[in-house]
C-alpha cells in the first residue's frame, strides 16, 4: 500500500504561499507556525514531484519576482535616511532578510532539488545549484538594496573607523554586520569581490592619509619614545579591529600599509634613538623598538650598535677595576659574567631572543673576553683568560674564602664559567690549568665538594665533548678506587700482622691522565727511616695485587701531619710537604743542621731543597742567622725555633715564599709555554694519524684543512705546526708521501 500524492495546481499553490512569503519579507516578526510552515512545504512538495521541471519554469519565476518586489518595497522606506540612521536601516533589513532568505531556502527545498539535479546533468554546469534559491535572494538584496547605496554606506563605515581612531568606539558592531554582508554578496568565485572594490580600497586608502598626517605630528611634538609607545598602540588597535569586524584577508595589506607609514619613515630616527635608550637602559622602550623596527627589517643598525656598546661597556667596567682585574681572577671573571649577564637578559627580555642578536654578542663579547686590557698582551698577541677562568673555577670549587656553600649558587657560577669557556679560543690552554688545578685540589684534599667537581666536568662534557674531559672523569674515578685500594691495604696489614706507628693513605693514580710530576733534581729523595717501611709495605701489597703494573711515588705531592712540642705545653700540628717533613724529622736528633747535612739525609739538590727551607723559615718553625738565600752555602745553619708561637693549633707549613720576581711554593704546578705547545704537538699528530688512517691518501691541503677542524675544538693550529707534526710523523713511518709526488700537489698515504 502507498500513499498518493494529491494534484495541486499552480495557482492553488500560488494562493496557498503568496501571503505567507510577503509576510516572510515584510513582517517577519510575525513569524510562521509550525502547522502553516508544513502545509506550504508538503504543497510545495506535492506540486514538484507532479510536476517536476514545471515547478522551476512556472512557479518558482513568481517567487522570484515576489522577492525582488519586497526588496524595493523595504528599501523604498530609506529614501529619507542618511548617514547613520541609513547605516542602521541597511544594516537590520540585512540581519532581517538574511534570516527570511533562509527560511524561504528551506521552504523550497523541493525546488532546489529539481534545480540541483538539472545542474549535474548541464554540460554548462551553472553556479552551485544547491544554493540557488538563497543565491538569488542575495543577488535581489544586492541589485534592489545594496547597489544603490553602496557608495553611501562605505562612508558611513569609513566615518565609525575614523570615529574609533579618535577614540569613539561605538557602532562597531554595525561595522562588522554591513561588511559580512559585503562578503555575502560576493559572486561566488571570489566572495571578497564586492568587499575589497566597495570597502577595502578606499579603507586602505583613507588608512594610508590618515596615519601620513597623524604621525609627523606626534613625532614632532612628542618625540621618539612616546611615537613607538603610540604606534605600537595604534598596530594593536588596528589589527584587532580588522580580526573582530573585517575579512581576514584584509589585515596582511593593512599591515604593509601601517608598517610603512608609520615605522618605515622614521627608521632612521628610531636607529639614533638606540644608543640612548641602552644608555639608559629603558628595557620596555628597547623591547618596542626591536618589536616595530623588526616588522620592516631594519634590525643592522641596531645590531651594530648593541655590538659597539657591549664592547664599550665592559671596557668600561673593567677599566674602572683594572688593578683588581688584573691580580686577581675572582675580579675580572666577575666583570665578565656581569656584562655577559647583563646582555644576555636584555636579549631574552628586550629582543625576544633573536638569535642574531645573539651572534652579535657572541662576536663582541668574545672580542671582550678575549682582548681586554687585564688578560690580553699586545705584543705576544696572547690573552691569560684561559688561565684566569681555570684560576676562578679552583677558587669556587677548593676549600677557602672564595668556596660558594650555596649549592645553587654555586651551580649558577659554574654554569656561568662555562658560558664564559665557549668564547675561549684556547680551550686547550684552560683544560692544561683545569687538569693541575684540579689534581692539586684532590690529592691535597682541598676539594669542597666531589659532587661540585663532578658537576662542572659533566657541563664540559656537555658544551666540548665526551673526550675533552676524559681525563678529568678519569682522575674522579682514582679518587674513589684510591678508597677501596687503602682499605684492602689496611686489610693486608692486618692479616699479614703487620702493624704503621701512624696514619698513611696512598693515592693510586692513572699516569697520563695526572698533570703531576716530581720536578727534576740531580739527586732522587731519600725518605726518612719512619717513611719507609709504609713505602715497602704498600709496594709489596700493590705488585701482589696489581701485575704488571708499575709504582712511581710522587713525593713533590705527598702531605704529613708532624707534631711539634718546641714551646712546653703546646703541641701544634704542622702541616708540611714530604721534603719540610724530613728536614724536621731529621732535627729531631739535633736543634740544628747545615745545609750539607740536610742536602746528604734526604738527598735533592739546592734548587729544590731551598723552597720547603724558606717556607719553614717563613711559618717560623726554624730560623736561619743569613736572611737572604742568595748568600746560603753548605756551611749554612738551620736550627729549631724553640719560641716558636702561634695562634691557631693547627699551622700550614707549605706557604708561598718569594724567589726572584715570582712567588712560589713547594707542589705549585703552572702550565709552561712548552708544556701547551708539547701538548698542542700531541694533539695534531693524533690528529693526522686518525685522518690518514681513515683516507688512507690524501693531498696536503685537505690534510691541514682536515687536521684543523678536528683540532679547532682545542686552539686554532699554525699552519707551520702542522707541517711540523706531518715531517715529524713521516721520520716516525706513519706516513710517507706518495711517489708522484709534486711541489704543487703534494700527497701523503698512511703506512699500515
Amino acid at each position: 500500500m502507498s500513499n498518493m500524492l494529491s494534484n495541486i495546481t499552480l495557482e492553488e499553490l500560488w494562493i496557498i504561499c503568496d501571503t505567507p512569503f510577503q509576510d516572510l519579507f515584510i513582517n517577519l516578526n510575525k513569524g510562521l507556525t509550525r502547522k502553516s510552515y508544513m502545509n506550504i512545504y508538503t504543497n510545495i512538495y506535492n506540486y514538484c514531484s507532479t510536476q517536476n521541471e514545471r515547478s522551476t519554469v512556472d512557479f518558482y519565476p513568481r517567487v522570484e519576482r515576489l522577492v525582488k518586489a519586497k526588496a524595493k518595497e523595504i528599501m523604498a522606506r530609506s529614501e529619507n535616511l542618511n548617514n547613520d540612521s541609513l547605516l542602521f536601516f541597511f544594516r537590520n533589513q540585512w540581519n532581517d532578510w538574511k534570516m527570511s532568505s533562509n527560511v524561504l531556502k528551506n521552504l523550497l527545498a523541493p525546488v532546489n532539488k529539481i534545480f540541483s539535479s538539472e545542474a549535474k546533468t548541464s554540460s554548462s554546469a551553472p553556479t552551485s545549484a544547491e544554493s540557488k534559491i538563497y543565491s538569488d535572494a542575495l543577488n535581489a538584496w544586492r541589485d534592489t538594496a545594496f547597489n544603490p547605496l553602496k557608495n553611501k554606506l562605505s562612508v558611513s563605515l569609513l566615518k565609525i573607523i575614523e570615529n574609533d581612531r579618535n577614540g569613539d568606539s561605538t557602532n562597531l558592531q554595525v561595522l562588522s554586520d554591513a561588511l559580512e554582508c559585503y562578503v555575502q554578496l560576493g559572486p561566488e568565485k571570489n566572495k571578497l569581490e564586492i568587499y575589497q572594490s566597495c570597502f577595502e580600497t578606499s579603507f586602505l586608502q583613507e588608512t594610508e592619509k590618515f596615519y601620513k598626517i597623524e604621525s609627523q605630528e606626534f613625532i614632532e611634538k612628542n618625540g621618539v619614545s612616546e611615537y613607538m609607545r603610540h604606534v605600537y598602540s595604534r598596530i594593536e588597535q588596528e589589527t584587532n579591529r580588522v580580526q573582530q569586524y573585517m575579512p581576514i584577508s584584509t589585515l596582511e595589506k593593512l599591515t604593509k600599509i601601517l608598517n610603512n607609514i608609520l615605522i618605515s619613515n622614521y627608521k632612521e630616527q628610531f636607529a639614533a634613538k638606540f644608543i640612548d635608550l641602552l644608555n639608559e637602559d629603558k628595557a620596555s622602550d628597547l623591547s618596542m623598538m626591536y618589536s616595530l623596527l623588526n616588522r620592516v627589517n631594519h634590525l643592522e643598525p641596531l645590531r651594530k650598535n648593541f655590538g659597539d656598546f657591549i664592547k664599550s661597556e665592559g671596557l668600561k667596567e673593567i677599566e674602572s677595576n683594572l688593578k683588581e682585574a688584573q691580580e686577581k681572577p675572582q675580579v675580572l671573571i666577575s666583570i665578565l659574567l656581569k656584562v655577559y649577564n647583563r646582555f644576555n637578559t636584555m636579549i631574552k627580555d628586550c629582543f625576544n631572543n633573536d638569535s642574531t642578536f645573539t651572534t652579535t654578542m657572541d662576536k663582541f663579547f668574545g672580542n671582550l673576553v678575549n682582548e681586554n686590557p687585564a688578560s690580553y698582551d699586545p705584543k705576544k698577541k696572547e690573552s691569560t683568560v684561559p688561565v684566569v677562568l681555570s684560576k676562578f673555577c679552583d677558587q669556587i670549587l677548593r676549600k677557602g674564602p672564595y668556596h660558594i656553600s650555596d649549592e645553587q649558587e654555586l651551580e649558577k657560577k659554574l654554569q656561568e664559567a662555562v658560558c664564559l669557556f665557549k668564547y675561549l679560543p684556547d680551550k686547550d690552554i684552560f683544560m692544561l690549568n683545569y687538569q693541575k688545578m684540579l689534581s692539586k685540589r684532590l690529592v691535597e684534599d682541598l676539594s669542597a665538594s666531589e659532587d661540585a667537581e663532578a658537576t662542572m666536568i659533566n657541563k664540559l662534557k656537555t658544551h666540548q665533548g665526551f673526550d675533552y674531559c676524559t681525563k678529568l672523569t678519569r682522575m674522579i674515578t682514582d679518587m674513589r678506587l684510591c678508597k677501596d685500594i687503602n682499605a684492602n691495604f689496611q686489610n693486608y696489614l692486618n692479616d699479614s700482622n703487620l702493624t704503621l706507628p701512624y696514619t698513611f693513605n696512598f693515592y693510586v693514580l692513572t699516569n697520563g691522565s695526572w698533570s703531576l710530576t716530581n720536578k727534576p733534581s740531580a739527586n732522587p729523595f731519600k725518605p726518612p727511616s719512619e717513611m719507609l717501611s709504609s713505602i715497602q709495605y704498600f709496594e709489596t701489597f700493590y705488585k701482589k695485587s696489581y701485575q704488571g703494573r708499575v709504582l712511581t711515588f710522587l713525593y713533590d705531592f705527598s702531605r704529613a701531619d708532624v707534631d711539634s712540642r718546641q714551646t712546653k705545653g703546646k703541641i701544634y700540628k704542622l702541616s708540611t710537604t714530604a721534603y719540610q717533613m724530613a728536614i724536621l724529622l731529621m732535627m729531631n736528633s739535633s736543634d740544628k743542621a747545615s745545609r750539607f747535612q740536610i742536602l746528604d739525609t734526604i738527598g735533592l739538590d739546592e734548587n729544590t731543597v731551598r723552597v720547603p727551607l724558606l717556607s719553614l723559615i717563613k711559618t717560623g718553625v726554624i730560623e736561619c742567622a743569613e736572611p737572604s738565600y742568595k748568600n746560603w752555602n753548605n756551611e749554612t745553619e738551620f736550627t729549631v725555633n724553640t719560641k716558636f708561637a702561634s695562634k691557631k693549633m693547627k699551622v700550614n707549613c707549605n706557604i708561598s715564599v718569594q724567589i726572584g720576581d715570582t712567588k712560589t711554593s713547594e707542589g705549585a704546578q703552572t702550565v709552561s709555554e712548552g708544556e701547551v705547545e708539547k701538548e698542542r704537538f700531541f694533539k695534531l699528530q693524533a690528529a693526522i694519524v686518525r685522518i690518514m688512517k681513515s683516507k688512507k691518501t690524501m693531498t696536503h691541503n685537505d690534510l691541514t684543512v682536515e687536521t684543523t677542524t678536528q683540532v679547532s675544538k682545542w686552539f686554532a693550529p699554525k699552519i707551520t705546526a702542522i707541517k711540523k707534526a706531518i715531517e715529524y710523523l713521516i721520520e716516525q713511518e706513519y706516513i710517507r708521501r706518495t711517489s708522484d709526488d709534486n711541489p704543487t700537489s703534494r700527497k701523503y698515504e698512511y703506512i699500515a
